[in-house]
């Protein structure tokens, strides 16, 4: 792993139609880097994480988390595994005895806005995208199943909706409540949190000033998350960013660049290993970067606790005739113990679309209300104080 030199970063600061690539706040990478490269918001997960604390902080049933495993997949990097307390116990349900495979789940700002920039740019193969604030998938209680067209009778019986015209992967669990602008209004605390001299107006509503500061505000997180005593799911390692592609061809290579922090009391030594949990040979397995089939190999550098690094992974995706989603959990391994997990989710996709988000296109809104833009009232301008860079580390085998 090599470090990366520090950068600074000049910030606009009032209503901007261009998007900055730094965010002054942190100079770390920012949420509008992201914008012109790349087709995952996986990138921005540390701060959708942090957006989706705040609002459990604000109400514990508002969101909960689910994770992977048994009959429940994701299909990319990119799914956010939180709903309503009640949707998320309806799939459950019907989890124990079928198989889901998630596309999307809960949608923080973030993710919605970048998901939105790619559609005004005609990038990543969305066709339509709801303004941030608008989309079902910031209520809570939506999902896009890849094998929806299996599941929409045992989704039914737990309550979910099937019944966008033209979404043919979305549901909707109508019993538990919307809170849409939530993730705004989260979103909002938590940046006057971090700059109690520049702070914008918490009404949930997204004027420009948010805009401004959303498009600054740092992809993998601020330094000052939610603060309440509810805590996310702690597994050692706390994903952040994940950058590379939701969907490769059979046979391809890819490469991701995972932003990881170690939330646990000891330090990761360079020798930890990357193992395939469980023992069992991965889908993924480059042959050319991984030490077998059920090990990707040490890591190179050492991470201290609280600490953040990058980590890139190699793969090769399977050699499938149909769409396939393949997921991968890898442990950290340091003399005989577990440190934590890193999932890796990717769709293999023989039909020619690789490359494009992940994310099905988000055509409903349901018509609710609310500001934003340029022509929007709202927050004031805003500036903030530069400070160090995080060193970033990197591992790559070859």
């Amino acid at each position: 792993m090599t470090a990366v030199s520090p950068f600074v970063a000049v910030l606009a600061t009032g209503c901007i139609e261009t998007d900055d690539t730094y965010s002054a706040t942190t100079s770390a990478v920012s949420v509008s880097a992201y914008t012109s490269s790349g087709c995952t918001t996986a990138v921005v997960l540390g701060l959708s994480k942090q957006i989706a604390d705040e609002i459990s902080c604000m109400n514990p049933t508002s969101l909960t988390r689910f994770s992977p495993g048994g009959n429940l997949t994701f299909t990319s990097n990119a799914v956010l595994p939180y709903l309503g307390a009640p949707a998320k116990t309806a799939l459950l349900k019907v989890s124990a005895n079928s198989s889901i495979q998630i596309n999307s789940a809960f949608r923080a700002l973030p993710q919605q806005y970048l998901l939105y920039r790619w559609y005004q740019q005609g990038r990543c193969g969305i066709e339509d995208a709801a303004t941030p604030g608008r989309s079902n998938h910031q209520s809570g209680r939506a999902l896009d199943l890849q094998n929806w067209g299996t599941r929409i009778s045992a989704m039914r019986n737990q309550g979910w909706s099937h019944s966008v015209p033209g979404d043919d992967v979305h549901f909707d669990h109508t019993a538990s409540p919307d809170i849409r602008g939530k993730d705004i209004l989260a979103f909002q605390r938590l940046w006057n949190r971090n700059h109690p001299n520049d702070r914008i107006s918490e009404d949930g509503d997204y004027g420009p000033g948010t805009e401004a500061a959303l498009r600054s505000a740092p992809a993998t997180g601020f330094s000052i998350g939610a603060t309440c005593g509810t805590q996310r799911e702690n597994t050692g390692a706390n994903i952040l960013a994940v950058d590379g592609p939701d969907r490769i061809a059979p046979g391809a290579h890819a490469t991701y660049s995972i932003t990881v922090e170690n939330t646990g009391t000891v330090a990761w030594p360079a020798t930890t290993r990357l193992m395939v949990a469980g023992g069992t040979a991965s889908q993924l397995y480059d042959a050319q970067s991984w030490t077998s089939p059920t090990e990707v190999g040490p890591i190179n550098t050492s991470i201290l606790p609280g600490a953040r690094g990058t980590i890139d992974i190699e793969i090769t995706g399977p050699m499938v005739t149909e769409e396939t989603p393949a997921f991968t959990q890898l442990t950290l391994v340091a003399d005989g113990d577990d440190l934590g997990t890193i999932n890796i989710a990717v769709t293999i996709t023989p039909n020619g679309d690789e490359g494009i988000s992940g994310e099905a296109d988000d055509m409903h809104d349901d018509g609710i209300e609310v500001t934003g833009g340029c022509n929007a009232g709202g927050n004031g301008s805003w500036a903030a104080a530069l400070l160090p860079l995080l060193l970033v580390f990197r591992r790559r085998r070859r």
